[in-house]
């Protein structure tokens, strides 16, 4: 990997509004809550930790013209994310999505994407894609509105420069195999378990990582929660453990997991390190959730039991410092 890849990402950029309850309440009932705000967005999220984990990164989304919006510009550019691909859409409000995050991190979430959608392509400048080593696409931008059509040309714009595209297909995978057609147009794909069995039908993640290969995949990540994951890519496949840490918000936890994925990949490094990265880095995540503090490079090296290989990869690389 050089010495600053540059990863372009397309999809959403939100507020992540967290409410932590003990329990849901039946339907009616009241239960007391302690709540909080949060940066949020699948791709914003991998951004950030992209970032934070040394790539220079280009995203493109779209919020409104709304004080949420100015907030997440503000929280964009503390964590090292330019906002000069950041489109500010006229009419419709910044979007918000209510996490719901209940005892042992497990999450609910209810979204109202708003500007999201309005990402317009021909607002999106030149300069996005220059020296891209790779593109980046949320599964969401597909759902509709003009950021579908911004995802189809910008994936067909780096197949023509070939770059190549990584894509998380999130809650909507089973809507992405008849609107993408050809998943062979995807370098990496980034699904968990559910994901991987909407897209190929298979309901064992290892065979579904395997249909995808076929299918002209060069990289499946399956994302296993706590048993890890799989990672199927051109020098064979493997399973990896997870990382023992205590679940305290799993909200976009698999963004950043997406992150370390996309380094490893970048890297060249085989599937075993390539899931060992997106592991901690999504392990690291799942303590307050991905878009709660960055963790510092001393905080995730306390983590690790002995350091090695991907310790000396922290010291080198993570660029968040200890105060």
């Amino acid at each position: 990997m050089r010495e600053r890849p540059v990863v372009a990402l397309l999809g959403d950029l939100n507020v992540d509004v967290m409410v932590r309850v003990g329990a849901m309440p039946a339907p009616g009932g009241e239960a007391h809550a302690a709540a909080c705000s949060a940066l949020g967005g699948s791709a914003a999220l991998t951004a950030r930790w992209l970032a934070a984990a040394g790539c220079e990164v280009h995203l493109a989304a779209a919020v409104g013209e709304d004080p949420f919006g100015d907030w997440l510009l503000a929280a964009l550019a503390r964590d090292g994310v330019p906002t000069t691909w950041i489109q500010r859409a006229r009419g419709d409000p910044t979007g918000l999505c209510l996490s719901l995050v209940q005892r042992g991190g497990e999450r609910t979430l209810l979204a109202s994407p708003g500007a999201a959608r309005d990402l317009r392509w021909d607002r999106i400048p030149e300069s996005w894609l220059g020296g891209a080593s790779m593109l980046h696409v949320s599964g969401y931008a597909w759902l509709g509105g003009a950021e579908r059509q911004a995802a189809d040309r910008a994936v067909g714009l780096a197949r023509e420069r070939g770059i190549p595209v990584s894509l998380d297909p999130g809650a909507v995978a089973a809507r992405l195999e008849e609107t993408l057609g050809a998943l062979a147009a995807f370098e990496l794909i980034l699904p968990n378990r559910r994901e991987v069995r909407d897209l190929t039908g298979e309901p064992d993640p290892q065979r579904g990582a395997r249909a995808l290969r076929r299918r002209g995949v060069r990289w499946v990540a399956v994302k296993l929660d706590r048993e890890g994951c799989a990672v199927h890519g051109p020098r064979g496949a493997v399973r990896v453990p997870p990382f023992p840490v205590e679940a305290g918000n799993a909200t976009g936890a698999g963004d950043a997991f997406n992150a370390g994925a996309i380094v490893g990949v970048l890297s060249g490094w085989g599937p075993e390190e390539v899931g060992t990265l997106g592991n901690f880095l999504g392990a690291a995540a799942v303590r307050q959730g991905a878009g709660g503090p960055l963790p510092d490079r001393g905080e995730l090296l306390a983590l690790l039991p002995g350091g090695g290989t991907l310790g000396r990869w922290i010291e080198d690389h993570w660029r968040k410092e200890g105060r």
